[in-house]
């Protein structure tokens, strides 16, 4: 694994997303209850920018055409058979530090404890 950093914790405040670049990668950070979680930044059903949608609570909503997904678990709520590409987090003191080298769909939580 190849952790980067891409943002500081105080950019990322509890309750907010962010869209940025990494390694090419079209990134989507979240910031739930202060866990970060990592999913690729493009909705599964028409690579819309998610980081462009709604965060309520603990659902993330593409502005598109409101798809919606779970961010703990990136898992689609609706559709539920649509789920997002998770990347694995790190902390690293005030660092935000992601490993972008394999995406994986849902099933492994991309969340930082």
């Amino acid at each position: 694994m190849s952790f980067r950093k891409v943002a500081a914790l105080e950019d990322l405040w509890s309750g907010e997303m962010i869209g940025l670049e990494l390694d090419g990668k079209d990134i989507l950070l979240v910031n739930v209850d202060d866990h970060i979680y990592a999913y690729s930044n493009l909705c599964p059903h028409q690579s819309s920018r998610l980081s462009e949608g709604i965060l309520e609570k603990n659902t993330i909503r593409c502005a598109r055409h409101h798809w919606e997904f779970d961010v703990s678990s990136g898992c689609g709520i609706n559709p539920q058979n649509s789920c997002l590409i998770s990347f694995p987090v790190r902390l690293d003191g005030g660092d935000i530090l992601v490993d972008v080298s394999d995406g994986t769909p849902q099933g492994r939580n991309g969340g930082n404890k």
